[in-house]
């Protein structure tokens, strides 16, 4: 929140086009009272919903055994997620410490946006891919719903899930050497404060390494987005093609039925479990399409920035737009935030067995704690 960096204050003369003066987006004022409201306030309340929301995911998981794959795959996904938000309330927590110390808020900030901004962005592209390897598995479990047991088994899945956590963040793990974190006196504020800039690694390596980092921002989410679609797509053809065939036998085997009470109950039977397939389908295909409106509105604003950083050069931390990437990247930690936190009210909303597990682990608590 206590912004002290001036044109002078950064190493504009380190590489490439960037001049020495910086872009003057909004006034100091203005800035601070975005900050605050953004960053401090809606992203800071959201994340610590999200470390509740996701560490309830893991316990009502963990309570169901791990029996199912799926249940391997959202567990991963809620762990990246918790970190995700323990990270984005480690980002913003200069808001708070700024109420007691604000010289220690400054250094807190300028260590946490060289550390724990890229900590976000990494862990919302591990989550991205496997959400996409989620689709990816339901859309066998449609396909071919009697070699899915065998072919995608909660070890196998394991398997999958720590390949994609350690391929998709490992191939991202470069960044964090490319600041130096410093401490220096900081004559208006008289004291030694810390500050981030640019490594000897930034400087030998920063034309491929971001052409490599901005493509790949681009590239990993906005895959897994296409691999989302199309599987989405397919599952939902394939449940409409069962909904029809289920149809059409329900109305042949009513077609064949001698006595007239043997036929209206059998009747009433084959309604019934048609419409308990057919209400399946529906949920099913429901929540494909929350979860996809979700990745969408949170992956557009972090494939839109990485696009602007790959067209505009000084786009970025430390170069000429600092100011307005600093401000567009409050938005999209906002969206980061909201992905991370959001998942449990889609489980206990659209998952019947998450539901019931949830409910006997709160019911339970209550009876032990009036015993």
């Amino acid at each position: 929140m206590l912004r002290t960096e001036t044109p002078t204050d950064f190493d504009t003369t380190a590489a490439g086009p960037t001049t020495p003066y910086f872009f003057a987006f909004l006034d100091a004022r203005k800035r601070m009272i975005t900050e605050i409201v953004m960053d401090y306030v809606i992203s800071f309340g959201i994340s610590v919903v999200g470390v509740v929301t996701n560490t309830l995911v893991i316990l009502v998981y963990a309570k169901q055994g791990f029996r199912e794959s799926v249940a391997v795959s959202m567990t991963t996904i809620s762990i990246w997620d918790l970190v995700k938000c323990i990270a984005c309330i480690m980002n913003t927590f200069s808001g708070i410490l700024f109420l007691w110390d604000p010289i220690a808020a400054l250094s807190w900030q300028n260590i946490t946006t060289a550390i724990f901004n890229y900590l976000i962005s990494f862990s919302t592209y591990v989550t991205s891919v496997m959400a996409a390897y989620v689709a990816v598995e339901r859309c066998l479990c449609v396909t071919i719903p009697l070699k899915v047991k065998w072919l995608l088994t909660p070890r196998v899945t394991l398997i999958a899930c720590l390949t994609i956590s350690v391929v998709v963040f490992g191939a991202f793990a470069a960044m964090f050497a490319i600041y130096d974190i410093v401490w220096e006196w900081n004559a208006t504020l008289n004291a030694t404060v810390a500050i981030y800039r640019r490594s000897d690694f930034y400087v030998n390596h920063e034309e491929p390494l971001f052409a490599y980092y901005n493509l790949s921002g681009i590239l990993w989410p906005l895959a897994a987005f296409v691999v989302i679609l199309i599987a989405t797509i397919i599952i939902v053809v394939k449940l409409r093609e069962g909904s029809k065939f289920r149809a059409s036998n329900r109305s042949s085997g009513l077609a064949q039925q001698t006595g007239p009470s043997s036929s209206v109950s059998a009747g009433d039977n084959q309604k019934s479990q048609v419409q308990t397939h057919l209400k399946r389908d529906r949920q099913v295909v429901k929540m494909l399409l929350v979860i996809i409106i979700i990745y969408i509105a949170s992956l557009a604003p972090r494939i839109a920035q990485y696009l602007a950083k790959y067209i505009v050069y000084d786009f970025y931390f430390l170069r000429r737009h600092h100011y307005l990437f600093e401000f567009v990247v409050l938005w999209v930690l906002v969206a980061d935030s909201v992905n991370g936190a959001v998942n449990f009210f889609v489980f206990y909303n659209m998952s019947t067995s998450f539901r019931t597990t949830f409910r006997s682990m709160v019911c339970f608590s209550e009876s032990a704690t009036l015993k």
